[in-house]
């Protein structure tokens, strides 16, 4: 299997995610950055919604909704989404109680990145 076949085949939309960055090289490069920021944007994500900081909580989903979208990841993109209304309408019920939605695919997402660039 190839590595964009990989990636279809994990549900992620790599013909407009590689679009969306005019080349599969381009796509690789800017991949690697947004892979090694994720961690990062997570656990600042674990520590808005520990603090009740849902404006700010909001802002940092409202950017990981956007760059997995932009890399293909639709589902986690679809979870950061539903994060960011309502962490906007300020429903701290509702981000703590689906938080482990968000994380998990987090970590699939990062799964399935590492193990495309192993490929």
């Amino acid at each position: 299997m190839d590595k964009i076949e990989y990636l279809k085949s994990n549900g992620v939309d790599a013909d407009t995610a590689i679009s969306n960055m005019f080349d599969v090289e381009t796509y690789n490069e800017m991949l690697n950055d947004y892979f090694e920021a994720l961690p990062n944007d997570f656990n600042n994500l674990v520590n808005y919604k520990n603090n009740n900081d849902m404006a700010n909580y909001a802002i940092q989903v409202h950017a990981m909704k956007s760059n997995a979208r932009s890399f293909g990841f639709m589902k986690l993109g679809d979870i950061a989404y539903d994060h960011e209304m309502k962490s906007k309408a300020n429903d701290t019920l509702y981000v703590n109680e689906h938080f482990s939605e968000l994380e998990n695919e987090v970590r699939n997402v990062i799964n399935i990145i590492t193990n495309y660039m192993a490929m």
